[in-house]
């Protein structure tokens, strides 16, 4: 069985990795998976706060960059946004 381009972008997922902490997100940024090592857990909240937003920022950027390369496989690269693949007459 093919797997359509829908479910392939519904199972991007990327991960980022610093410190002791691993953030997962999916396609759209969102948060999936969170885990935390010991180093993690010894930062104060504050900076590990801050630790878990830049690696959330760095997956949903690869994750995004995933989509875009799916994506690509399928939409011709002189297409552009609001142009109609419907030719006119």
């Amino acid at each position: 069985m093919t797997v359509g381009l829908s479910e392939r972008l519904d199972a991007v997922r990327r991960e980022a990795s610093a410190r002791g902490a691993t953030v997962v997100v999916d396609l759209h940024g969102k948060l999936v998976d969170l885990v935390f090592e010991r180093e993690a857990l010894s930062m104060r909240p504050h900076e590990l706060a801050g630790v878990v937003r830049a690696l959330a920022e760095e997956a949903a950027e690869a994750a995004l960059a995933e989509g875009m390369a799916l994506l690509a496989d399928v939409v011709p690269p002189t297409w552009s946004p609001g142009e109609s693949s419907v030719p006119a007459g």
